[in-house]
């Protein structure tokens, strides 16, 4: 072999492994990047979704506060589709405590439990307004404390 050729070689394999460890390396760093960005997609729309389904709670437990309060007067047609949607809501709740810190923080799924637990709670009175009030108070409180805990947990990457 000619000393030019063995020159060429010795310049190209250290070039040529360089090559091979840089591509490599870049490609692991890209995937991690967009696993990381795909994983934090997911948890935008899981919270997106909590938030989406407590502000429904929100809306049915002021429907049925107003009609408790003799403020309006809720349609049957209303009143049917109130119900439809609030079961839909919770088993959306039920599922998000259910897969809890998965996807969500800790603190997401001990407060969406804690508020499950809370409306399940009757009034050994039987003042079922004063249910509704409770229950819309427990959702409001649960908001504001998932919104929080999505900002943070939204933050880190």
């Amino acid at each position: 072999m000619s000393e030019f050729t063995q020159g060429i070689f010795t310049a190209f394999i250290p070039a040529l492994i360089v090559s091979i460890i840089t591509a490599y390396v870049t490609v692991k760093l890209s995937m991690k990047q967009f696993y990381s960005e795909r994983w934090w997609e997911k948890k935008a729309e899981a919270y997106s979704h909590i938030i989406e389904h407590l502000s429904y709670l929100q809306y049915y437990f002021g429907e049925w506060f107003s009609e408790g309060l003799h403020e309006k007067e809720l349609t049957e047609k209303h009143k049917e589709k109130l119900s439809e949607g609030y079961r839909q809501a919770r088993e959306s709740i039920i599922k998000a405590a259910a897969i809890g810190a998965y996807i969500v923080s800790d603190d997401t799924a001990t407060v969406l439990a804690k508020l499950l637990r809370e409306l399940e709670k009757e009034d050994p009175r039987g003042d079922w307004v004063g249910d509704i009030d409770g229950c819309y108070g427990s959702v409001k409180e649960c908001i504001t404390k998932i919104r929080e805990y999505a900002k943070v947990d939204l933050l880190k990457k």
